[in-house]
Formats: structure tokens, C-alpha cells, sequence
């Protein structure tokens, strides 16, 4: 059965140079180690050409019932996962992403066998939009209705005012009681 796409996601292309610098750091840590003195050079001159590979293989979609994603060069992996096993859609940014305009959106489902994210989306360009329109269409799919604010909220303070007076109450009287 096929899934219509509802929404591409975009990979912004400065994810090529984020990889890259990323990949010049790990080799550079490398180089005291004495690894690094070979690999540092190597990465140097074709971590522009992997990067571009790897970026040109990166894919993800938001479907009826799913989100795809396809990635890999040497070895490619496509993931499916179901909306309804959906748990929690992170956004993460960090110094680095930040420093390129970037974000990662991290798909965790549930009953998942490792720890950590299923699915990790590097360097979204519309990360923010596919994020909450893979919840909304999960929300929509699980007729799982959002939290609401406003009058609810209200309602709850005011119960919580009232037990917190109560409290003070039985702990005001319990002060005055004579000990045995």
C-alpha cells in the first residue's frame, strides 16, 4: 500500500560543511593519537566528496501514515516509521548547528530496542515546520487531541490554590494541639 507524500523535508546544504568540519575535528583528535597523521590528510582532501555524497543520499518525507527517511552511502538505510509509534519529535541544536543556521529533528517511537532516537534528521532547513507537521498529522491519525491552555488552566490553579489553603489549614491546627 503506498503512503502519498504529504510534506518533503529540506536538507539545507551548509549540513555538508557542518559534516565536514565535524569530520576535520574527529580527525584532528586523531592526530594525538598518531591515527590522525594519516586520516587528518585523507579526510582533508575527500571529506568534501563524501559529504557531498552523503548529503545527495539524504531524503525524509512525511507521509499519511509515516515518516521515510533514506540516507547512506555505502551502506543504505530506509526507515519507515509508523505516526502512531511516534513518542516524541525533538529539535536539537547545539554550538555547531547553531553556528550554521541548523537543527536535527530526532524521532523516538515507542517499544524501540535501543536507546536514544530512531531516526535522526541532520540539518532541516524547514525543521521547525516538518516537526510540527509530522505531530499534527500524528494528532490528526490518533485522534490524541493537544493540550489546551486558558480556562482549563484556570480551573486547575484554582483547585490548587484551594488544597494549598486547606493544607495551611491542617497544619496551622495541628501546630495549636496540645502534646501528650
Amino acid at each position: 500500500m503506498s503512503d502519498t507524500i504529504l510534506l518533503q523535508a529540506h536538507f539545507d546544504p551548509k549540513v555538508k560543511l557542518y559534516w565536514y568540519v565535524n569530520g576535520l575535528w574527529v580527525h584532528f583528535l586523531l592526530v594525538f593519537t598518531g591515527v590522525g597523521l594519516i586520516t587528518f590528510p585523507i579526510w582533508m582532501v575527500l571529506g568534501p566528496i563524501v559529504v557531498s555524497k552523503r548529503y545527495s543520499a539524504l531524503s525524509a518525507e512525511l507521509g499519511e501514515r509515516s515518516v521515510h527517511l533514506r540516507s547512506g552511502v555505502l551502506t543504505r538505510v530506509e526507515k519507515t516509521v509508523p505516526l502512531d509509534k511516534i513518542q516524541d519529535l525533538s529539535l536539537r541544536t547545539g554550538p555547531i548547528l547553531t553556528m550554521f543556521g541548523l537543527a536535527s529533528v530526532l524521532v523516538e517511537t515507542a517499544g524501540s530496542s535501543s536507546p536514544g532516537a530512531d531516526m535522526s534528521l541532520p540539518g532541516l532547513s524547514n525543521a521547525q515546520e516538518f516537526r510540527d507537521a509530522v505531530l499534527k498529522r500524528r494528532d490528526d491519525l490518533t485522534g490524541h487531541k493537544p493540550a489546551v491552555s486558558g480556562p482549563a488552566d484556570a480551573d486547575v490553579a484554582v483547585v490548587l490554590g484551594e488544597i494549598r489553603d486547606s493544607l495551611h489549614r491542617i497544619e496551622g491546627l495541628l501546630a495549636e494541639k496540645p502534646s501528650d
